[in-house]
């Protein structure tokens, strides 16, 4: 017997079209939460200077790509710039995050 959250998630599954992955995963996910629970820990809003800072959404979402792809910084950062489906993903910033960032 299944519960009502897998009938929603299976209904999730079928309405998208999962011939693009990274698309399913921007419908079922809600990315604006990520900023509401994570704002105390992510502190890029600072005085100091050097490089400009990445939205907290970005960082969430390149973590996520590393989790499925198993993809250490360095290979995230050159994933990034060379596959339009991650930039897709992070919804194509101005600002790529390099391996240092991440």
């Amino acid at each position: 017997m299944s519960s009502l959250l897998d009938e929603a998630i299976n209904e999730k599954y079928r309405t998208n079209a999962i011939k693009n992955p990274f698309a399913f995963a921007k419908a079922v996910i809600d990315w604006t939460a990520f900023p509401r629970v994570l704002n105390d820990l992510y502190h890029y809003h600072t005085d100091k200077g050097g490089e400009p800072n990445i939205p907290i959404v970005t960082v969430v979402k390149v973590l996520f790509l590393q989790s499925i792809f198993n993809i250490v910084d360095e290979q995230a950062e050159t994933h990034i710039r060379d596959r339009i489906s991650f930039m897709g993903l992070l919804d194509y910033p101005d600002l790529l995050p390099d391996a240092k960032t991440i």
